[in-house]
């Protein structure tokens, strides 16, 4: 077997996993220690970060996700050894990616009340949400060039930079948290505001760090040009959209249906918005660990068909998977025998603990399906086939918003009905996704979709 031909090792997957892992947990960390802090200062604060929250990472995930197109893109061309169409690719999607997010950041800072209404979010969550995301919105304005910039060196398979970045995030917002939130070093006690000023001043400090980096470092295979950012070459971002935009919808679409789901909620009572937002902010961590695995898959599969070895794609996409499924079992086994302990973490109200118990053990089944979803997806989306999620994710939206409705309200279930619906869908796309990953567009009902771009082409008839 030549050079080219190699197998992807063990090692290489968890080298690239693993500061991807303690990145997303460090990033989670930032979130689940505001709600902390918060959630024993008051309660309703739950509720308001949940409304908030959605919304605005349904537009942070889908920049996030266009740029997945930016990592696809350069390990492929590293794969295939062209550093030279890689770095044109990188250039490209520093100027593209930051004009998204800049515009996202108008959206937010000018318009949230509108969302929030729409959402029949009521007072005071309504004006507690509001002055949140405002405050948060200006986190938006360097996303898109952090983001490009974690992107390149996802692609190239060097992920030790993002996790230090998290960790250096972290250490700032828990020191900002303590600050503003309750008013400390002489500093007035701001409690939610101070939250989301937290967070958004540790973004701010962080994301040059790691676009100075990119454009540093002797790590990188190739020497980024300014001058070519800011003389982007349109016509070849317009490859980059193409490859990420199905990755954006896809997580917009998922998370329009969360928006849709927390609708329900706000029917229901604050108390379900709130029991939903704390064990979402709980499942964060077994979701952070197996997307780790997921970009090492997105990764490592784009590195294989660059280099033309479909085989050992789909090898390296499965190993990921099995990994991901050993996290799962040993998180939902914590789950099930110490929920009462984990709950008490975030908050100390014993009536929202003792009616989020239930649902805690719920989610531990749901997130193997969840997990086989995500790091699947991401293998077929690091084959170049960005578009077959978002066909998945459509279906999903479907389901999830018209099935919870159906459990909620007309069945009587309550908040039951949505986890029900979760495991549901997530159960049903885990069985597609596999036979999609394994059998190529040759899997029966696949024809209509063919040719999504020319670099899945060959692969999808050797898959």
């Amino acid at each position: 077997m030549s050079n080219n031909q190699s197998k992807v090792s063990t090692k290489s997957i968890f080298a690239i996993a693993i500061p991807l892992i303690l990145q997303q947990f460090f990033y989670q960390l930032q979130v689940l220690v505001d709600r902390a802090m918060l959630g024993h200062v008051n309660s309703d604060y739950f509720s308001a970060i949940g409304n908030a929250l959605f919304p605005f990472y349904t537009i942070w995930s889908a920049v996030i996700a266009v740029c997945g197109g930016t990592t696809i893109l350069v390990a492929q061309c590293l794969g295939a050894k062209d550093n030279l169409q890689a770095k044109q690719y990188a250039e490209c999607s520093f100027a593209g990616n930051s004009a998204i997010s800049i515009i996202f950041f108008f959206v937010f800072f000018l318009g949230p009340g509108v969302i929030f209404r729409i959402m029949g979010v009521q007072s005071p969550i309504l004006e507690y949400s509001i002055s949140y995301v405002k405050i948060l919105s200006f986190s938006l304005i360097l996303l898109g060039a952090e983001t490009t910039a974690t992107s390149i060196v996802q692609g190239i398979g060097t992920t030790k930079i993002i996790m230090y970045g998290g960790i250096l995030r972290n250490i700032l917002n828990i020191f900002f948290d303590w600050v503003f939130i309750f008013g400390k070093l002489g500093m007035p006690r701001m409690e939610i505001d101070g939250a989301a000023f937290a967070t958004t001043l540790s973004n701010v400090i962080v994301a040059p760090i790691l676009i100075m980096y990119v454009f540093k470092s002797k790590k990188i295979p190739f020497k980024l040009s300014l001058r070519n950012v800011i003389k982007t070459n349109w016509r070849l971002y317009k490859k980059v959209i193409k490859i990420g935009i199905p990755s954006g919808i896809e997580s917009s679409l998922w998370n329009i249906g969360n928006l849709i789901v927390i609708k329900y909620l706000n029917i229901l009572s604050m108390t379900a918005v709130g029991i939903y937002t704390l064990i979402f902010s709980i499942e964060m961590l077994p979701f952070l660990l197996y997307m780790g695995l997921a970009r090492a898959s997105m990764t490592l599969v784009g590195h294989k068909t660059g280099e033309d070895n479909h085989k050992e794609a789909v090898r390296t996409g499965f190993r990921c998977m099995r990994y991901s499924l050993f996290i799962c079992a040993l998180i939902s086994l914590t789950f099930i025998i110490f929920p009462d302990k984990i709950l008490s973490i975030f908050t100390n109200d014993r009536s929202l603990i003792e009616k989020s118990v239930p649902f805690l053990i719920f989610i531990s089944f749901t997130m193997f399906p969840r997990a086989i979803n995500n790091v699947i997806g991401l293998g077929i989306q690091g084959i170049g086939d960005t578009k077959w999620m978002l066909y998945g994710q459509i279906m999903g939206t479907i389901t999830m918003v018209s099935l919870s409705y159906l459990l909620i309200f007309n069945a009587g279930l309550g908040l039951l009905g949505l986890y029900i619906t979760f495991f549901i869908d997530e159960f049903i796309r885990a069985i597609i996704n596999i036979l999609r990953f394994w059998k190529g567009r040759e899997f029966f009902f696949l024809k209509p979709f063919e040719k999504v771009i020319t670099s899945s082409s060959n692969v999808d008839e050797n898959v």
